[in-house]
């Protein structure tokens, strides 16, 4: 799988404890959520440009479906509803959709599959959404987005830093 350098996505430590307690809820499904928040372009100064994702809030999401193997909810105009609600309330940008696995951090065919439909949707706020997949086990985290019709993995840092 390709490799994102210019993306990284970072997690603050105090919505990692959100994201623990929301897999608790779920478990033995699948956790769902939306993490929202801020992304800095910045510029390398050699006609490259990188993207900073910085998480600021996290809600956990019940899914609809109450699957150990899937997770989304199964209606496109509640995630939009949703979605539009807290960013709104928030003011602040959806940037990843989160959910866990029993096991791993690789995404499943049915994974790769919605990923590629929500990007190809033609709605702008899906075009460069984060996925992240928790490990329900030992909590290890992976973040991947779909590029260029390429699902590619980026870099996730968990960090202390100030919300934005």
């Amino acid at each position: 799988m390709r490799f994102e350098k210019d993306i990284v996505f970072y997690i603050n430590n105090n919505i990692v404890e959100k994201i623990d307690t929301c897999i608790k809820l779920a478990s033995p499904n699948e956790a769902s959520g939306f993490i929202l928040g801020k992304i800095q372009e910045v510029n390398n100064n050699n006609g490259d440009f990188s993207y900073n994702y910085y998480s600021v809030s996290f809600h956990c999401i019940e899914s609809s479906i109450g699957s150990t193997v899937s997770f989304l909810l199964d209606n496109d105009q509640k995630i939009l509803e949703l979605s539009e609600h807290l960013m709104k309330n928030k003011n602040l940008k959806l940037i990843a959709i989160l959910h866990s696995h029993p096991a791993g951090t690789t995404p499943s065919s049915t994974d790769k599959h919605n990923m590629k439909y929500y990007h190809n949707s033609g709605l702008k706020k899906f075009t460069h959404l984060i996925w992240i997949i928790v490990d329900s086990r030992n909590k290890e985290m992976n973040g991947f987005i779909y590029l260029n019709n390429k699902l590619t993995q980026t870099k996730l840092i968990v960090s202390s830093y100030e919300n934005l």
